[in-house]
């Protein structure tokens, strides 16, 4: 989207960006480019936030460091349906944006909170749409130099007649409708053109600040009084705009290890309830050493309750089945049924890589 059709209407932008988008009338890679693809890891989708932001995607949002509204709604649902993601974590690195999409993208995102873990985490500024979006969000995690905040409205009307007229040039302009021209950077604009412009700034202030308030649970009050300020680090917690300092990598160990510390604290006890009174462990510890004979058996364990086989423990016990043999066993009976997607869902995506590759040689035999 050109930055002078973005100038020609009210946004939610930071002042300082707003200023140097309004010195660039055509596509220029004026904001960093950053990558804007979602990212999953250990139960969680990685959505990234970045640049300014338009209600639709353009083909050169990447270039320009912009990020569609459409863009990070899909990311979310996609999200939101993946049954292995426990955790949406909104990325966000931004100076706010367009109007025109953002309270339906909040509205989005807070609904969503009833279905599972959103965390906005501002890696560097959330600002006016940005922090909008952020506030939907359960949580708001930010550095200790991360700046939220900017809660407002701007517009901007560039009045070129003098430029005109040193060039040579004089436009006139027909049409129909007494608004029909308001805002036309070719003529000084009118009294009447500038109460309306206001009034509809106003409008706009007013639903960001409803919004932000019921999402941080706030009164509107609150809100207002910010001021369109940017809050940093502690003072913005103060405030009530964010809930926690923290860095990105102390987030992931927060939220991907202790998942995977509790997982295999699951198993463990898990596997202790159903290893008591097996005479036929104690005998395979005997013979092969009680540390390696549990491990195999943990790994046993795990692998009957991922197939949803947990019936055939006592057989691979009986039968002296290693977990590797088990493991081979498993998944010959989990290819035979491929076409169960809600078996296949539950396991790790390296044993998935693997059943994919079997069915698909076995259908090529076929």
């Amino acid at each position: 989207m050109e930055s002078s059709l973005l100038l020609s209407k009210p946004l939610m932008l930071e002042p300082r960006s707003f200023e140097l988008l309004s010195l660039h009338s055509k596509k220029l890679p004026i904001f960093k480019n950053l990558k804007h693809t979602a990212d999953k890891q250990e139960g969680a989708a990685i959505i990234p936030i970045y640049g300014i932001l338009t209600k639709n995607p353009e083909a050169f949002d990447d270039v320009l460091g912009m990020t569609s509204y459409e863009r990070i709604y899909e990311q979310v649902e996609e999200a939101l349906a993946d049954s292995s993601i426990e955790t949406i974590l909104l990325d966000i690195d931004s100076p706010g944006g367009e109007v025109n999409g953002v309270f339906d993208l909040a509205d989005f995102i807070y609904n969503a909170r009833s279905k599972k873990e959103i965390i906005a985490t501002v890696s560097g500024d959330a600002y006016s749409a940005a922090y909008a979006i952020a506030s939907s969000a359960e949580k708001i995690l930010i550095t200790r130099t991360s700046g939220v905040g900017s809660i407002g409205v701007i517009a901007s009307h560039i009045d070129q007649s003098s430029f005109d007229e040193k060039q040579g040039l004089k436009y006139t302009t027909v049409f129909a409708g007494k608004r029909k021209n308001d805002l036309n950077p070719h003529q000084p604009i009118t009294s009447e053109s500038l109460e309306n412009l206001q009034e509809e700034v106003n409008r706009l202030y007013e639903m960001l600040a409803n919004v932000i308030a019921r999402n941080r649970n706030l009164s509107i009050e609150a809100i207002k009084n910010t001021e369109a300020g940017l809050y940093f680090g502690k003072s913005a917690i103060d405030i009530g705009l964010a809930d926690e300092i923290t860095t990105f990598s102390d987030l992931k160990e927060k939220i991907f290890v202790n998942k995977q510390r509790s997982f295999i604290m699951t198993e463990q006890t898990i596997a202790k309830e159903q290893m008591i009174n097996s005479e036929d462990l104690i005998d395979q510890g005997k013979r092969i050493g009680y540390e390696q004979c549990r491990n195999e058996i943990l790994e046993m364990i795990r692998l009957c309750n991922l197939s949803r086989m947990p019936e055939r423990l006592g057989e691979f016990i009986e039968q002296n089945i290693s977990a590797v043999e088990a493991r081979e066993i498993l998944m010959t009976t989990l290819a035979q049924q491929a076409t169960k997607t809600e078996i296949l869902s539950t396991l790790p995506t390296d044993m998935q890589e693997d059943l994919v590759i079997q069915v698909a040689k076995s259908r090529q035999s076929a």
